[in-house]
């Protein structure tokens, strides 16, 4: 080791340490300059739900939010950290912590009825909330996107599904959902009123039962050629009286039931009916292309265009669009049902139609929608795959909120548990049986050894 080689080491140390602190200054100039987080929990817990995401890119106006909450440091950082999360999608979201205690004017003018409530404030719209879970932000931020609350007409009079019937057999879980989303509803009898509200978003004809009169037909053929949008909701078994609407539509609502032959998929989804039929590839419709699960039809009909109408005014876009192994069933379901060729009609069929057309008294575009189905939105099939996801597209599409038909409901993780046959009969025998069996031994045992000893 010469004098030469000492240098020589000597500079090789301090471009050593130069090049490191070099380095370290610019991995955190990158840190502090460019952000990038990962959320390895399981189900993404601490990151914001996809749908909360797009909401919050599709929101315009800038959005702040002022907790009411007492002076107390855990309390501010916890809701900062919160806020944070919505602040990464959404940069121009801002949040303010009020004392109510302090400022109880200020709390009484702003709706707050007691301390721990958060006020939502997007443009010049404001709702005061009392939780801070990510459903009930989501819902009141839909609530406020919207220019004012949609009030959806029920018709009533001839046997419809009603959204305030609680049994299995009506729409209450799906009026409740939407409910909170900014939808009013009312059911509305023609023989009473004789006309339809005018601040009405749409009218739901939800398959009736008994006739329409004549003159009950005519209101709502003249609502639609005004200009109204319209939900009909259809079942095997006729038209009760609304055959003028259909030719007005140019549509035809077949008689007959769907059913459909795959086996193999019915095992898999469960299914015990050969007439519930499963969709499970959607077209590019904004109303179903983002829908990730699978939606179940019970005992529908097809819906198909009167191609004998070449000059109608409506666009049409057929959806839920049945597989190669259906078909119409006009005969009656019993037993082992199979295709007939001379009178049945092969699948794939559509169990609805979306109709546009431009309307004349406004820049909107009037939407029809007809549906050869009511039963995916009872409260028995409302929570299976994505019929609520669904029903929730149809009903914004057809009040024009185009910018919330992909919004999906936000679910919590890990909510349900779900475990074979053999697997429940084993946990029941173990704490039923097994468990309280074993202790009562144990207990024996060591009362007998310590009564010998």
């Amino acid at each position: 080791m010469n004098k030469k080689a000492r240098y020589t080491l000597r500079l090789q140390n301090i471009i050593f340490y130069l090049l490191f602190f070099v380095t370290i200054g610019l991995l955190a100039w990158i840190g502090k300059t460019y952000h990038k987080s990962y959320d390895l929990t399981q189900n993404q817990q601490n990151t914001l739900h996809p749908a909360t995401q797009k909401l919050l890119k599709k929101l315009k106006a800038p959005l702040k939010l002022i907790a009411y909450v007492p002076d107390d440091a855990t309390v501010h950082s916890a809701l900062k950290k919160l806020v944070n999360k919505y602040q990464a999608i959404k940069a121009d979201i801002e949040l303010e912590f009020v004392n109510p205690d302090l400022n109880p004017e200020r709390a009484k003018a702003d709706g707050i009825q007691f301390s721990g409530q958060v006020l939502l404030k997007l443009g010049d719209k404001t709702e005061a909330i009392s939780s801070v879970e990510e459903q009930v932000i989501v819902n009141a931020l839909q609530r406020l996107s919207r220019q004012k609350p949609r009030l959806v007409i029920f018709i009533e009079g001839h046997g419809e599904r009603s959204p305030f019937d609680e049994k299995s057999s009506g729409l209450s879980l799906l009026k409740d959902a939407l409910a909170k989303k900014g939808f009013k509803f009312q059911p509305h009898n023609l023989l009473r009123t004789q006309s339809i509200p005018e601040d009405t978003s749409f009218i739901v004809i939800a398959a009736p039962a008994k006739d329409y009169l004549e003159g009950e037909v005519k209101i709502i053929q003249d609502y639609v050629k005004n200009g109204g949008n319209l939900l009909w909701l259809n079942e095997p078994g006729g038209i009760f009286g609304l055959d003028n609407l259909e030719q007005q539509l140019g549509l035809e609502i077949r008689e007959g039931t769907l059913i459909d032959a795959n086996q193999a998929l019915q095992k898999m989804l469960g299914i015990k009916h050969p007439a519930v039929i499963a969709i499970i590839d959607y077209g590019e419709s904004p109303l179903t292309k983002d829908l990730t699960a699978h939606t179940l039809f019970p005992f529908a009909t097809a819906i198909i265009r009167d191609e004998s109408q070449e000059n109608s005014p409506w666009k049409y876009q057929p959806l839920l669009t049945t597989l190669p192994t259906s078909w119409l069933e006009t005969g009656e379901i019993q037993g082992n049902v199979k295709y007939d060729d001379e009178t049945d009609r092969p699948g794939p069929l559509d169990i609805a139609q979306a109709l546009t057309r431009k309307n004349q008294k406004s820049n909107k575009q009037q939407r029809i929608l007809v549906a050869g189905d009511s039963n995916f939105m009872l409260n028995s099939f409302i929570g299976q795959g994505s019929n609520l996801e669904l029903s929730s597209n149809l009903f914004n599409w057809l009040s024009n909120d185009d910018k919330l038909l992909s919004i999906k409901a936000v679910t919590a993780p890990d909510t349900t548990l779900e475990l074979p046959g053999w697997a429940l009969y084993g946990s029941a025998l173990y704490f039923l049986l097994a468990l309280p069996i074993g202790l009562i031994l144990i207990g024996t045992i060591r009362w007998i050894k310590r009564r010998k000893s």
